[in-house]
């Protein structure tokens, strides 16, 4: 723990007397922005709830007694050349209780002045933390967390004191510091630092707080931290495991969604798979279709734990897709198709697609999903900017309704007619480079009309289809070469007259290999394997990236059947069903 500490310790060189002119160009935050920052004190959303839980808040400061200030000699309208001075002679729980009290602030004076002082208070903070106490730090962080909860992990003071936090608290541990400590790493999310810093302080503490004592409020924060800094716990800890899947099956019908959407998720990450988890899920969703409450976001954290575990299953499936369908088109109707809304975020949208996909679900099935009032939403969602910044989201969202059937060229055109969407995508390469292109491969196969929009990303690759193409080794995992040893057996004793068989590729980038077969009749056939990597729970319903590569294969006119392993386990039982699928071309899949 010490270690993390000397490389990401606070500084002990005195911070420079912050002035306006320096603060705008090298403060912590700049004015643009500032002018969209979003914080809004104590809103409603699950984190300030959890905020609320382990925090003290405006409400706390009520007294006037318990601070040494008055309010009038810093709002509305403050000296922001002498500011910095100003903050300085206040005692240091003065100073974070004044933090506070410049939400009352913003709304009176300009961006640039409003971000001189967060930037000043920042700067003050940072320079006081080689000095502060556990509870002068905590309560600094209280209430930056009520003044910007959105970007208090951007707080140079944040980066300084978490650090140094960790430090204190091994000199004196309590229940309740542990708890936000916990609660405050969690908002260092998507950082190396902030997961290396999450990891060791529970390596060292976890077992010692985590116990039956510890209330529902309190490990659903710890599982939404772990969530958030992508710790997957359950693997180091059987204690952890156990509580989280207690308190999913334990949870209430009537209570709150919004905490169970939390362990789900937190779930999901660890991988967790659970029978009884997918029948809470079924029994809430049941008990809550019709909530409120229970929104298009909360439903599609639900549903991806569905299909990340690839549950067959039909009637939790139609309740989960038209529960999200109602609340999206609710959402558009009433507050229309561009809304920013919580609710139905980009990440959502695609969510709920991605879960569809995952378990092969063609949403034609579903009448009541109106796919172009769908992509209206998405198009103008685009337009609005709201993709700008995360130009993957849209890339999973036209390759889910992609597997899904839907081709849709307007969003292709859309997704590569914005260049600053295309340049984000050059950015993001090694994390979007396998996504980006099989969703331009599945176009030049399946949509030769959007050839212009490939060329202007890259030359269209024209082996995008290649029947004979050879598998490369990683691709031939052990159930398919089980199926062709048995292949092999069949050639040999002439029970079937194979003249050669192949592992083959055919779709570029679609890493599901398969056997390319050739009979003495000169009949070539295609035959894929099924197994439990890629079927559904009920061993016999293929996923949607089998699907995909099936619905090509067929749009190719290639012949093609399907085995299936799960089904067909012994070597007796596979040579059977292999004589069958290749000698009666009547049962042909």
């Amino acid at each position: 723990m010490l270690r993390f500490v000397r490389i990401f310790g606070t500084p002990t060189s005195k911070w420079p007397q912050p002035t306006s002119l320096l603060l705008r160009y090298s403060g912590t935050f700049s004015s643009r922005e500032m002018q969209y920052e979003t914080s809004d004190g104590e809103s409603g959303t699950l984190m300030h709830r959890f905020s609320r839980h382990v925090s003290l808040t405006k409400r706390d400061f009520a007294d006037k007694t318990k601070y040494g200030f008055k309010v009038s000699t810093f709002y509305p309208l403050p000296d922001v050349y002498n500011y910095g001075q100003q903050i300085r002679d206040l005692g240091t729980l003065d100073l974070a209780k004044l933090i506070t009290f410049t939400t009352d602030f913003r709304s009176k004076t300009d961006i640039r002045s409003y971000t001189d002082i967060v930037n000043a208070l920042d700067a003050e903070c940072v320079r006081r933390i080689p000095s502060a106490t556990m509870y002068e730090l905590l309560e600094m962080m209280h209430c930056f967390m009520y003044l910007l909860p959105n970007k208090i992990a951007q707080l140079k003071s944040y980066q300084s004191a978490m650090p140094k936090l960790i430090e204190l608290f091994g000199n004196a541990e309590n229940e309740r510091d542990f708890l936000s400590i916990v609660f405050f790493l969690g908002l260092w999310k998507r950082t190396k630092t902030g997961t290396l810093l999450m990891k060791e302080f529970l390596q060292q503490y976890l077992d010692q707080y985590l116990t039956p004592d510890m209330n529902r409020m309190d490990f659903v924060i710890l599982a939404n931290a772990t969530y958030k800094t992508s710790l997957r716990m359950a693997d180091e800890s059987d204690v952890f495991k156990s509580r989280l899947v207690k308190d999913i099956v334990e949870f209430g019908d009537e209570d709150d969604s919004a905490l169970l959407v939390t362990l789900i998720k937190c779930a999901r990450m660890n991988r967790l798979s659970s029978r009884q988890i997918v029948e809470k899920i079924q029994s809430f969703t049941e008990a809550n279709i019709d909530s409120k409450e229970l929104d298009f976001r909360g439903l599609s954290h639900l549903f991806a734990y569905i299909a990340d575990n690839r549950i067959k299953n039909d009637t939790l499936t139609g309740l989960l897709i038209e529960g999200c369908w109602n609340r999206f088109d609710a959402e558009v109707r009433t507050n229309g198709f561009e809304t920013q809304s919580q609710s139905c975020r980009p990440k959502d949208i695609a969510t709920f697609l991605w879960s569809c996909a995952t378990l092969g679900i063609p949403i034609e099935n579903y009448p009541e999903v109106n796919l172009n009032l769908l992509e209206k939403a998405i198009r103008l969602k685009v337009d609005a900017g709201e993709y700008r910044y995360s130009s993957d989201l849209l890339v999973d969202t036209i390759l889910s309704l992609w597997m899904c059937d839907r081709k849709s060229i307007a969003l292709f055109r859309l997704l590569f007619k914005d260049k600053a969407l295309v340049q984000n995508l050059r950015k993001e390469r090694a994390k979007l480079e396998s996504r980006k292109e099989l969703l331009l491969t599945c176009a030049e196969i399946e949509l030769p009309d959007a050839w212009d929009m490939i060329k202007s990303v890259r030359k269209p690759s024209a082996d995008a289809f290649a029947l004979d193409r050879s598998a490369p080794e990683f691709l031939i995992r052990p159930g398919i070469k089980k199926v062709a040893e048995c292949l092999n057996r069949l050639k040999e004793t002439k029970q079937i007259p194979i003249v050669s068989l192949n592992f083959n590729a055919p779709v570029k980038h679609l890493n599901i290999a398969g056997i390319l077969l050739r009979l003495s009749s000169g009949e070539v056939k295609n035959l894929e394997v099924l197994d439990e990597r890629h079927c559904l729970s009920d061993q016999e319903s293929a996923v949607g990236l089998m699907k995909l590569k099936a619905r090509i294969l067929e749009d190719r006119g290639v012949d093609q059947a399907m085995v299936n392993i799960c089904r067909h386990d012994t070597p007796e039982a596979l040579e059977g069903e292999l004589r069958r699928i290749l000698l009666e071309p009547k049962e042909q899949i």
